[in-house]
């Protein structure tokens, strides 16, 4: 397995540049909403998007502020290795002696009060395909029952630009064996992409911005004309 190799430098400069050159140009925002504190600790998010990484990466350097470390395909680390300065590290499915050496980095890795953050479901699929389902490997995680769950939901508004909605949640395991806390986990964080939609839904007003939101040639248009009409 490749372990993580973090570099604070690397780490802001690289956030500025996400956040500048790629976030702030195409979302018009992102809303973030927090049920419980989410402490340092196990986080399974919800996985639809190439952008969650980076939507990631955002949360931890402008909200979360944790030591955080994140489980990435093993190819996928290797074509991009500056990754790793990230916190990520990687597991190669197929292979049981690879996987359980990742899992056991990453158990060392939360016992030493860092968090690590996993995508359960195990590919990018549609905010709306349903049932959830994910691995069994996050259930090997577990040594605390309090696992941090996190839903990102992007959609569209009265903005050109798409908004992104994130919704954290702790959630106590009571299930002994591992079937059974897979199910359970798939349930509670199917739960709650669900309650993130109906969020979006509802407009609800329980969100912060994470950051101020960038103006986009459409909101300057009719920042433009609505100067006109009150000269006119």
């Amino acid at each position: 397995m490749i372990e993580a190799s973090k570099k604070k430098w690397f780490n802001n400069l690289f956030s500025t540049f996400i956040k500048e050159r790629q976030i702030r140009p195409f979302f018009h925002t992102i809303h973030v909403r927090a049920d419980d504190v989410p402490t340092p600790g196990l986080f399974l998010s919800t996985h639809s998007s190439w952008w969650d990484g980076m939507i990631l990466l955002m949360l931890n350097e402008y909200y979360l502020r944790h030591d955080v470390h994140a489980l990435m395909d093993e190819d996928g680390l290797r074509r991009f290795p500056f990754f790793r300065h990230l916190g990520a590290f990687s597991i190669k499915k197929g292979k049981l002696s690879d996987v359980r050496a990742s899992l056991d980095y990453a158990n060392r890795l939360l016992l030493a009060g860092k968090s690590v953050w996993v995508f359960p479901q195990g590919r990018e699929y549609p905010q709306e395909h349903r049932p959830l389902e994910i691995g069994s490997g996050a259930t090997m995680l577990i040594h605390n029952p309090e696992v941090r769950l996190c839903a990102i939901y992007y959609t569209f508004a009265s903005h050109a630009a798409p908004l992104v909605y994130v919704r954290f949640r702790n959630h106590t395991v009571v299930s002994k064996t591992r079937r059974d806390q897979k199910q359970e986990l798939a349930k509670a964080l199917e739960r709650l992409y669900d309650d993130t939609r109906d969020d979006v839904i509802a407009q609800s007003d329980r969100y912060i911005e994470l950051f101020p939101p960038k103006r986009s040639l459409a909101d300057w248009t009719e920042h433009v004309l609505q100067l006109g009409r009150g000269r006119s």
